[in-house]
């Protein structure tokens, strides 16, 4: 999944410096599925390299911070839940793929979220597993580790 930068929002304080700048992150899966991400998260201040301020930042800078921050919260420093699994049988009666949704709220009350949709496929499981074989709990770790894999960034 490609995530994008859909907005960059800067604010600033009555001495106009800038003191958050709100970054809104999405993506939607190539294969028509209708797997998406959706997010936003602030960077403030303490997010900043050390010696720079928002106003030396370029818009590639403070994608690169925002980016990193989804990452970390993808990673396990947003409690990321599963708010839905919908599994969903063929003709046969047999599973076919699982659709697992997560979603996430940071706790500091910044605003930043992660809202997440996976369709689990056959090709997704563990080799030689089954649906019929792969409890609720796997279902939402193998969505959790695809997000973390989603959106990870280059080192």
């Amino acid at each position: 999944m490609e995530i994008i930068v859909n907005s960059i929002s800067q604010t600033y304080g009555e001495n106009e410096q800038t003191n958050q700048i709100i970054i809104a992150l999405s993506g939607n899966s190539t294969s028509g599925n209708g797997d998406y991400l959706s997010s936003s998260v602030n960077v403030t201040a303490k997010d900043l390299p050390e010696g720079k301020t928002f106003d030396d930042m370029l818009d590639s800078e403070i994608e690169a911070l925002g980016r990193k921050k989804l990452a970390d919260y993808a990673a396990g420093a947003m409690n990321v839940r599963v708010s839905s699994i919908n599994r969903v049988f063929n003709q046969s009666g047999e599973a076919v793929n699982a659709v697992v949704s997560l979603v996430g709220t940071a706790s500091d009350g910044s605003g930043d979220y992660i809202n997440y949709r996976k369709t689990i496929t056959s090709a997704d499981l563990p080799e030689g597993k089954t649906f019929a074989e792969m409890s609720a709990g796997s279902l939402k770790a193998l969505a959790k580790a695809q997000l973390v894999n989603d959106t990870k960034v280059a080192a």
